[in-house]
């Protein structure tokens, strides 16, 4: 086909021959890395800035959501427009993967919408409705949980606005963030929960540094949490016989370690006292953090050994302690395991054999499965992505079938 192209329009169409091959190519990659399982990246993930390229990629498409369909709609209207300019081969390959990103994102669209309807999240195909905008709210109140020297623990609480006669059940919210950073602060859930009837204590715990592993701290840190809410039941109107744990990524792994240890009677919090540990009715954990002896990927290798001080060779009793199986047992609280099948930092693979290990105990347990999806699942934004609509309904029905009752 002959050029059409005037003087003037040259630098136009070229650019959006430009911004075609871009999105295209974009769109592609977290397509690409959507479809492929991460066990089959292999290598990839051993190399610092392949892995953080990987998980970046993830984590925009799911905190985009619909937007990335709508994104893949622009780049083929541009990539249709400069071949119809100036028709050549490369153009024309250009549009060819401007289509297939189109339809890869919109099948990706597509699953995600019938997997939330699925678990009882509503058909809501234009998730999230604004990407990375949020309006999570703001705590009721930040309490002191305990003090070491010059270190504070605080923890935000979140009320349900609603009055009722009776206590609210709690949920203990614990942050993710690697074992050594994160903090407490909003979320989608927080506030979510409140608003279904659930008081949230989004807690803090001391953190891993150069010098001070925490593997044995940090639970007992949710420990003191736990005691902090059997000591101001009564004066927040909480009901400390219905507490839950949530928590997420290496938040994940200190909720069901606090919850099995607590129900055992063999965790020790850092404040108050083990007979002030309230009944934990279940605990939950999305994209956790279960098994640090997984260390096929670097940033997970990293973080594992910062937490624990050395490798799974130097300290095979602490990474043992750090897996919750190892406290887990048939009477363990009821257990909601949420997890992305593509996860790129925690892996799949061990967190669906923890899941499993669980049920063999008989522990009721659920295991969500969030297709296409990577580490966080479209929470980091705080925006209502597929995945947080997904883990939100998963979580309110776990606490209503196990706490609230």
């Amino acid at each position: 086909m002959p050029s059409t192209e005037t003087t003037s329009q040259r630098p136009t169409r070229r650019l959006s021959a430009v911004a075609a091959w871009t999105v295209a190519l974009v769109i592609l990659a977290t397509q690409v890395v959507a479809l492929v399982p991460p066990s089959w990246w292999g290598p990839a993930l051993d190399v610092p800035w392949l892995q953080y390229a990987i998980i970046v990629l993830g984590v925009v498409r799911d905190e985009l959501g619909i937007w990335l369909v709508l994104l893949a709609v622009l780049g083929l209207v541009l990539a249709v427009r400069a071949v119809r300019a100036h028709s050549s081969a490369a153009r024309r390959v250009m549009t060819l993967l401007a289509a297939v990103a189109l339809v890869a994102s919109g099948t990706t669209a597509g699953t995600l919408t019938v997997v939330a309807a699925d678990h009882g999240a509503g058909v809501r195909p234009f998730a999230p409705t604004l990407p990375f905008r949020s309006d999570l709210g703001a705590p009721d109140e930040t309490v002191t949980l305990t003090q070491f020297g010059d270190e504070t623990l605080r923890a935000d609480l979140y009320l349900p606005d609603a009055q009722s006669a009776d206590p609210w059940p709690v949920v203990v919210y614990v942050h993710g963030g690697g074992f050594d950073g994160g903090d407490k602060g909003p979320s989608p859930y927080h506030r979510y929960l409140a608003d279904h009837g659930y008081a949230v204590l989004d807690v803090q715990y001391r953190l891993a540094a150069p010098g001070r592993p925490t593997w044995d701290l940090a639970v007992s840190d949710v420990g003191c949490a736990l005691t902090w809410v059997t000591r101001h039941a009564d004066d927040r109107g909480l009901d400390h016989d219905r507490v839950a744990i949530f928590g997420q990524s290496a938040g994940g792994n200190l909720a069901y370690n606090a919850g099995y240890l607590t129900e055992a009677g063999e965790l020790e919090p850092s404040c108050g006292a083990a007979g002030e540990l309230p009944t934990v009715r279940a605990v939950l954990g999305s994209y956790p953090a279960v098994d640090l002896t997984d260390t096929r990927t670097v940033f997970g290798r990293r973080l594992s050994a910062g937490y624990t001080g050395g490798s799974p060779e130097e300290y095979p009793e602490r990474y043992a302690f750090t897996h919750p199986l190892t406290h887990a047992r048939p009477s363990s609280p009821p257990t909601l395991v949420i997890q992305g099948t593509r996860d790129h930092l925690v892996l799949p693979q061990p967190v669906e054999r923890f899941a499993h290990g669980v049920r063999e105990l008989g522990v009721p347990t659920r295991y969500v499965a969030l297709p296409a999806s990577e580490h966080g699942a479209g929470d980091f934004g705080g925006t209502a992505t597929w995945g947080t609509r997904t883990t939100r309904a998963a979580v309110l029905q776990w606490l209503n079938a196990h706490v609230r009752g």
